[in-house]
């Protein structure tokens, strides 16, 4: 051995208690090395054997719970097996003295980390392991909210666990929080989480619903602790805080039983009593005619003399909830209206103002 490693093996000996000479020190280094190597390099096959027994004896009768397994906690685990690697190697080469305090550190941030992540990534599974295909929108939005509160649980106990390794107590942790300005800024979070607890419970609107809030209609696409969130009718996420939500009058579009069709047709007042009067007749005919119309309340009357047309009224409801469906009605309806005018040389009318003359008015360009 050359003589700059044997002065580096002379202070490992030195500083290292239960180590007699440099050539046992030496033995020590290669082992140590040699089990991190191993470890760092087979991490990944290493992790799948295990995931492998896990889901054979945990979840051997469902193959959806074995992907959510799988897929949680295979990357944990492989950061598990280097930090153990880290562990066993100084373990060997150093089971005491200083350097191995360190490293004991760092291996139990590790467990108390690589739990984390795994429980986490569980958590964010779509629990379709669980949740059937016919289960309630109201189930899979409880099922999400309550995911997301024990995700911030799981954040919260590993945080105070890593602070215990530094010596700093839950104890401590906590009176800190109970200071009034602390208090104060968590204030608004308490409230979001007491509101989205509210609509969880009482159920106005559900995960996919269209809701129309403040003047704006949007699909519910997550109900989270602290916000939800709607995607726009333009495409874009819009996110209100719970509080917003709770204490806004909300218009859930997804639970009309039927929709309103209410329009008025302007005719031209050349029109007689007895075309009028024709045509509402037709007009409420062709309205009976459709499958998807309320028969029991169809409404096709003259309401009015505007200054520009004689208004008809109609009034109906169709049993369309879907809003694609109902404006593909809505388009049917208002060409086969077109048509039945066109048929009986009814003619639309439009804003328009005639302007009479009492005496011809004759214009003189005086030259000059």
């Amino acid at each position: 051995m050359s003589d700059s490693l044997n002065k580096v093996l002379s202070k490992l000996v030195t500083s290292i208690e239960g180590v007699k000479n440099e050539r046992e020190m030496l033995l020590r280094l290669i082992i140590g090395l040699a089990v991190f190597l191993l470890l760092a390099v087979f991490k990944k096959q290493i992790s799948k054997a295990v995931v492998w027994l896990c889901t054979k004896t945990l979840a051997r009768k469902s193959e959806l719970a074995q992907k959510a397994l799988v897929d949680a906690l295979s990357t944990p685990l492989s950061f598990f097996v280097l930090v153990l690697g880290i562990y066993i190697g100084t373990e060997i080469i150093a089971p005491s003295g200083e350097i191995r305090n360190p490293v004991l550190l760092i291996f139990k941030l590790g467990i108390i980390f690589s739990i984390a992540w795994f429980l986490i990534n569980f958590i964010n599974s779509d629990f379709s392991f669980v949740l059937k295909d016919d289960d309630s929108k109201t189930k899979k939005t409880a099922v999400n909210f309550i995911s997301n509160i024990i995700k911030i649980i799981v954040v919260i106990i590993s945080a105070l666990l890593m602070l215990e390794q530094f010596g700093i107590s839950a104890t401590r942790v906590f009176a800190a929080l109970g200071n009034g300005a602390v208090a104060f800024a968590c204030k608004d979070a308490v409230e979001n989480l007491l509101s989205g607890f509210i609509i969880i419970y009482d159920k106005p609107f559900e995960v996919d619903d269209f809701i129309k809030i403040d003047n704006e209609v949007g699909q519910v696409e997550e109900i989270k602790i602290r916000t939800t969130r709607l995607r726009m009718t333009d495409g874009s996420q819009k996110i209100y805080p719970n509080t917003t939500v709770a204490n806004s009058a909300i218009i859930n579009l997804s639970r009309m039983s039927h929709r309103l069709v209410n329009e008025t047709l302007g005719i031209e007042y050349k029109h007689s009593a007895k075309e009028i009067d024709a045509f509402c007749n037709k007009l409420r005919s062709l309205i009976n005619s459709y499958k998807e119309v309320d028969k029991t309340d169809v409404r096709v009357n003259f309401v009015n003399y505007s200054d520009s047309s004689l208004d008809i009224e109609v009034f109906f409801y169709a049993d369309i909830v879907p809003l694609a469906e109902f404006f593909d009605f809505k388009t049917k309806f208002n060409c086969d209206v077109k048509a039945l005018a066109e048929s009986m040389n009814i003619d639309f009318a439009f804003d328009s103002r005639s302007l009479y003359f009492a005496n011809e008015l004759k214009i003189k360009n005086n030259e000059k």
